[in-house]
């Protein structure tokens, strides 16, 4: 029998929020390539995932996935998936608007899962924002932000601008560090099916992201009734593995 091996993993982050409030432009603004303009009307309409690499005084350089959760009231049930897949959330909420519906339903969707979160107010650049006034809407919905009665991190940014981003993923990885996030990487890979569709010339193909374990070339996934053999991995890049560990979209 294999000895276990125990490593530290990098978190998967989901992105939950109101319409419009900036989910998208975030992501983008992370990972500087164009999602939104790609979208029907600008609003993302399935999940995928990407990797990025943050680099902070603290925690020297460390990789955070990210899983773009829709935004849109008719992928109510996507949305909550996103949830599950993530190790920490971010609910993302306009300086501008507030809390709206949709927040509130992200919220609900954060607390049923028992994931930890940090709150993004978005939208800092606008002239229209006011950073009190959404503050003490979170606080009325219950959302305990650190100098409000609680010690959930807050962190004002605009995504636009990029303002405020450093420390929102510096953050993040302070509050991956306090989760302990860990993974066994002797172990054969658990994970969860992030989205599946056919290709003409590559037959079916998956976005995964592995929580725990080693998946390689020529293992099996099974999930429910369906089995298939792994026969090629690549990151979202596009870079070819032979294996992988457990955070890595695949």
């Amino acid at each position: 029998t294999e000895t276990q091996k125990t490593a530290k993993r990098p978190p998967v982050v989901a992105i939950l929020g109101h319409i419009d409030h900036g989910k998208s432009t975030l992501l983008d603004y992370i990972r500087k390539s164009n999602v939104v303009s790609k979208e029907a009307g600008g609003i993302t309409q399935h999940i995928s995932a990407y990797e990025i690499t943050h680099k902070d005084e603290e925690h020297g350089e460390q990789k955070i996935t990210f899983i773009d959760t829709p935004g849109h009231e008719a992928f109510r049930d996507v949305r909550s998936r996103g949830a599950n897949i993530a190790d920490i959330a971010i609910l993302i909420v306009s300086a501008e608007d507030g809390v709206m519906p949709q927040t509130v339903e992200a919220i609900n969707c954060i607390r049923k899962d028992n994931v930890p979160f940090v709150v993004a107010i978005n939208k800092i650049d606008s002239s229209r924002a006011d950073i009190d006034r959404t503050k003490s809407a979170l606080v009325e919905n219950e959302v305990y932000i650190e100098g409000y009665g609680g010690d959930i991190p807050v962190v004002p940014i605009s995504a636009k601008t990029g303002q405020g981003i450093d420390d929102l993923l510096s953050m993040i990885l302070l509050v991956a560090e306090m989760e302990d996030l860990k993974m066994d990487t002797t172990q054969k890979a658990k994970g969860i099916v992030v989205e599946a569709n056919k290709d003409e010339k590559r037959g079916i193909s998956a976005t995964v992201i592995i929580k725990d374990g080693n998946l390689k070339i020529g293992d099996f996934v099974a999930g429910h009734t369906s089995m298939s053999p792994v026969r090629s991995l690549e990151d979202t890049s596009g870079n070819k593995y032979k294996e992988v560990n457990a955070s890595l979209p695949i």
